[in-house]
């Protein structure tokens, strides 16, 4: 007589099997997105710091300090598109309208990059920064992967989302927006930069 399952047995294993996979699989997808909008924050600034370094070193020119680099599309025109793997700007209408926002951009104040972020640039006349003795002029809404959803700005460090918000110094980029640091926005992009958990506490720029 031959040892076997019998089809109810298989049945059983097989809806165990399922609802297993139910429960676990959405738990694995999210943090595989966690980390991905982690990963892509910390690179975007890293970016945006080397081709402004470069741009500083081939040049000698800062934002907000040089002619050329006062104004948003001229921010995207001579630096970032001349030091960036930029693919194309948004030339009309809206270009960036995330669910929560703290700015949108028009124009050439937005541009996407190689690897499929987006990144829009606003900027205000120079604002100066007690804790890092720096001016600083503007900021950088970044889309770590770019138009897909769920285009929503992060603020909790503990359930990232694709969106932040960073400034821009003359001659570098730092996570959270500098003109209102305690807000939960500029708390989470710097918590993740840090790699820190979400809290009460306010984050500051050393």
């Amino acid at each position: 007589m031959k040892k076997g399952f019998t089809l109810a047995e298989v049945l059983i294993t097989l809806v165990i099997i399922g609802v297993i996979a139910a429960m676990t699989i959405p738990t694995l997808m999210n943090s595989t997105n966690n980390q991905e909008f982690r990963v892509g924050l910390k690179k975007a600034i890293s970016t945006l710091n080397q081709a402004m370094s470069l741009n500083y070193a081939l040049e000698g020119t800062q934002v907000g300090t040089t002619s050329t680099l006062t104004s948003a599309s001229d921010i995207v025109n001579n630096l970032f598109k001349k030091r960036m793997s930029v693919i194309t700007t948004q030339t009309t209408g809206t270009a960036f309208a995330s669910t929560n926002a703290p700015f949108t951009a028009t124009n050439d104040e937005l541009f996407y990059t190689a690897d499929g972020m987006r990144f829009a640039i606003t900027t205000f006349s120079g604002e100066y920064d007690p804790v890092a003795d720096q001016m600083y002029y503007g900021l950088v809404l970044i889309d770590v992967n770019g138009d897909k959803a769920p285009n929503t700005v992060c603020t909790n460090a503990n359930a990232p989302t694709d969106t932040y918000v960073a400034t821009m110094y003359g001659n570098r980029v730092v996570a959270g927006n500098m003109k209102n640091q305690t807000d939960a926005a500029s708390i989470a992009a710097q918590q993740i930069i840090f790699d820190k958990k979400s809290s009460n506490r306010t984050t500051t720029t050393p």
